[in-house]
């Protein structure tokens, strides 16, 4: 995104980089698509951030750590960014603590069980690219 200064001459290049990008998918590893249809796994860049939006859950049971999905070499960060992505299935809600490893790879932790009936909502997760 640009960082605009007073004196600063608008072009093209700087409107573009102000756009919001096309959604690209990211690659399920551990973790499967949720089951709403309409809340895709996916990522997009914005100027020099990018973000994720839409759910997943895991396809087996565990506990500890786990690589849910990879991010596209474009949208990976330049350094390790922490986060935490909420439960959305029904009862307590819960956390998870997420992590974004330069790699793309996306791990997942909880202290507890996750189950295959457990899905959490990424889409509060933005990290800057630069």
């Amino acid at each position: 995104m640009t960082a605009w200064q007073p004196g600063m001459f608008i072009t093209a290049e700087r409107l573009v980089d102000d756009l919001p990008g096309e959604w690209a998918n990211v690659t399920l590893t551990n973790w499967t698509q949720g089951a709403l249809a309409y809340a895709p796994l996916r990522v997009q860049r914005q100027g020099v951030r990018a973000r994720l939006n839409g759910h997943a859950q895991p396809s087996a049971a565990y506990s500890g750590g786990q690589v849910a999905f990879n991010i596209p070499a474009p949208y990976r960060p330049l350094y390790q960014h922490y986060f935490a992505a909420p439960r959305i299935t029904s009862g307590t809600p819960t956390f998870v603590g997420v992590a974004i490893g330069t790699n793309g790879d996306v791990t997942v932790y909880s202290g507890t069980s996750i189950t295959t009936t457990d899905r959490y909502d990424f889409s509060g997760i933005d990290w800057p690219l630069n």
